[in-house]
């Protein structure tokens, strides 16, 4: 699908009567890929892959990648939405790019500079800082709005300056981009909120904002009702950490897609939550919700409590059948050898999971404990030191499958390195 975070930053710099442009080098690049290669693609932490895709491109499509450099050095400014599998790859297109062009200003954003800020404690490396004009630590549009209209001052770094609140912040239009060259064509990723309402020790995706946001909900059916008319888009995907942060907002969004639409295809991730009410789920539904990723994560009460996961197994156990009850699909996460969970614990948790098997329709994922920069997780319990955690994900596993649950094959371990592991 189009890539949303440029989606919202084209369109809030758009409506300032900045002029920009969206090139999607990963989807142009994927579509003319082989089919072998589209597979490698779609593999998630392929190290060797991600190593080697740029040295592919050129080889595979050098006219296609020239007339890109050149095209990217025609502009006064290019930014790079950096991510852990690009980043590598995207330094050295900058580093054409300034080869072409030297006065060219380079900016970098992405939860990858966030990464890297909490890494370096907020320094950075020097070959980083010196290869760029700019870097954005968290949410684009403030940051890189400020950075055009000031005359490219002389602050290499801008952190977490960001939207005061979502409610009057234009969504995405995409213009000029292709929507029929994406391989989901009728689906369209959406962003219903900015930030979590928890604070789970392991998450890095919750450093990425500071604080809790949500959009206005009228906002959001313009934009789906924009989609449907000009787009037959038929699947709206949200993306946020979890949809269920604000109760009060949920339940309007799900009243006003049954008053315009009666219902619409949508999906999105959810939180456990003790304090929500049957009616709540029963709307989810009735407005066409049909499918949920839910982080249950472990299901040993003291595992939980040492995530911050903000709930009990008893009140999972009770989430989930209010889910059921509702008619709603959805699908848990799980991870094993978290920092201090014991053999006792792992044994509850996994039993836990196969005792509500009624109530658990579906494993969507299952990972060894990944330790992520800037989170107040034990680092040393990461599955690349701790090689205990792998033989609890082969146990886990195992005992899913021997128990007839259905799950994600491609997510299972999905999280592990691939140069790691064969």
């Amino acid at each position: 699908m189009p890539p949303i975070g440029l989606g919202y930053l084209q369109s809030f710099l758009i409506e300032k009567n900045i002029n920009a442009e969206i090139l999607d080098l990963n989807n142009i690049f994927y579509n003319l890929s082989n089919d072998k290669l589209k597979k490698e693609w779609l593999i998630s932490c392929n190290l060797p892959l991600e190593k080697n895709i740029l040295s592919i491109i050129k080889a595979d499509h050098p006219k296609k990648f020239n007339d890109l450099i050149d095209r990217i050095s025609s502009y006064d400014v290019a930014g790079f939405s950096c991510f852990k599998s690009n980043f590598k790859s995207t330094l050295e297109v900058a580093r054409l790019v300034r080869y072409r062009r030297k006065d060219i200003k380079l900016v970098l954003g992405g939860p990858e500079v966030t990464r890297q800020f909490f890494r370096t404690r907020g320094k950075f490396g020097k070959d980083l800082k010196d290869s760029v004009d700019f870097l954005v630590v968290g949410e684009g549009e403030p940051s890189f709005y400020n950075y055009l209209t000031s005359g490219h001052n002389n602050d290499k770094v801008s952190s977490f300056q960001q939207l005061k609140d979502l409610e009057d912040a234009p969504f995405p239009k995409y213009a000029g981009l292709d929507f029929d060259s994406y391989p989901r064509r009728d689906a369209l990723p959406m962003q219903f909120s900015r930030g979590c309402i928890r604070k789970c020790s392991f998450c890095s995706e919750r450093l990425l904002y500071k604080g809790f946001r949500t959009r206005k909900i009228d906002s959001i059916i313009e934009e789906i009702k924009y989609y449907k008319i000009n787009k037959g888009i038929n699947y709206f995907v949200f993306f946020d950490s979890l949809i269920d942060g604000n109760l009060r907002k949920l339940e309007e969004f799900c009243d006003k897609i049954i008053d315009e639409f009666g219902s619409i295809n949508w999906e999105a991730q959810m939180a456990i939550r003790g304090d929500m009410e049957s009616d709540i789920f029963e709307k989810m539904k009735k407005s066409g919700c049909y499918n949920l990723f839910i982080g249950l994560e472990s299901g040993s009460d003291l595992t939980l409590e040492h995530m911050r996961k903000g709930f009990t197994v008893k009140q999972a156990a009770g989430f989930f059948r209010k889910l059921k009850d509702a008619g709603l699909s959805f699908g848990i996460s799980v991870i094993v050898g978290y920092p201090g969970e014991t053999d006792a614990e792992f044994q509850e948790s996994l039993n836990f999971i196969i005792q509500n098997k009624e109530i658990i329709p579906k494993i969507e994922q299952i990972n060894p404990f990944t330790y992520y920069d800037g989170t107040d997780s034990d680092k040393s319990g990461d599955y690349k030191i701790n090689k205990r955690s792998l033989k609890r994900l082969d146990v886990f596993v195992k005992e899913i499958k021997r128990n007839n649950f259905k799950y994600t094959n491609a997510f299972l371990g999905n999280l592990i390195e691939k140069n790691d592991r064969v």
